[in-house]
């Protein structure tokens, strides 16, 4: 037992650790470079700006723990238990973090390029500002998330359920959010230039002065979103068996009817992000 032991700064390097328990251990700074953590249990334990590269934390117990500047860049995060956990500006680049529960952690302004978080539960988590460049967020629950000013550039959110989370002004280019629920998610003023949303479900969605240029909106549904204007709709890449409310439709077929026909397989080809081992 090392409850409330600490360790600032202390050479932990390479140490095994598998089952400790380390529940309000102090160990911020510390250098846990290649540790093996496995199913250790940290709850509230602080760990500002600590170095856990390439760690292994399979299964842990991170509950509110405070990982501030942490450097977790390509560490075993996979059904981490990380809720309410503080992770603000943390590089968490390259982690796997699949299946890991980070329900109200704080990750704003964190690095999670190219992050694995499929199946993920990141629900209520605040990522404001983080960088999710070529993130694999797939099948994730991100209900009323907080995503405003992230840069999710060819990020993946395939299949993800966004239920009301807040994307303002996040940068969605060349993302991936086919078969996605959008449902009353606020997207104001997102960019999603030459994004996928086949099949995504938009119903209730705010996009007011969201930028839909080159998007595949094949098979999107739209009913009831709010803002949605014939200009933007005029720039997406096809519309082919989308559903809008009936006097928005009625424009497209006067308006712009070759949207609405079905595309060259060739024209709506998109590149997906490759998550490294």
């Amino acid at each position: 037992m090392l409850q409330c032991i600490k360790y600032r700064k202390k050479n932990l390097w390479g140490a095994n650790l598998r089952d400790a328990m380390l529940q309000d251990a102090q160990l911020r700074e510390a250098d846990l470079l290649g540790a093996d953590l496995r199913n250790a249990v940290l709850w509230k334990a602080n760990l500002r700006e600590a170095d856990l590269w390439r760690t292994n934390l399979q299964n842990a117990v991170l509950m509110q723990v405070n990982l501030r500047g942490a450097d977790l860049a390509e560490a075993n995060l996979r059904e981490a238990n990380l809720r309410e956990a503080d992770l603000q500006m943390a590089c968490l680049r390259k982690a796997n973090l699949m299946d890991a529960d980070l329900r109200g952690a704080n990750l704003r302004g964190a690095n999670l390029r190219r992050a694995d978080l499929w199946g993920a539960n990141l629900r209520n988590a605040d990522m404001t500002a983080a960088d999710m460049r070529q993130a694999d967020l797939g099948r994730a629950d991100i209900q009323n998330a907080v995503f405003q000013r992230a840069d999710l550039w060819r990020a993946s959110l395939s299949e993800a359920d966004l239920e009301g989370a807040n994307l303002q002004h996040a940068d969605l280019t060349a993302a991936n959010i086919s078969n996605a629920i959008l449902w009353k998610a606020d997207l104001r003023g997102a960019d999603l230039w030459r994004a996928n949303l086949q099949n995504a479900v938009l119903q209730g969605a705010d996009l007011r002065d969201t930028i839909l240029v080159g998007a595949n909106l094949m098979g999107a549904r739209f009913r009831k979103s709010k803002g949605l204007t014939l200009n933007q709709l005029a720039e997406a890449k096809t519309l082919y068996k989308s559903e809008f409310d009936l006097n928005l439709k009625s424009i497209i077929a006067s308006t712009h009817p070759h949207l609405l026909e079905k595309p060259d397989k060739r024209l709506i080809l998109f590149h997906h992000p490759v998550i490294s081992a």
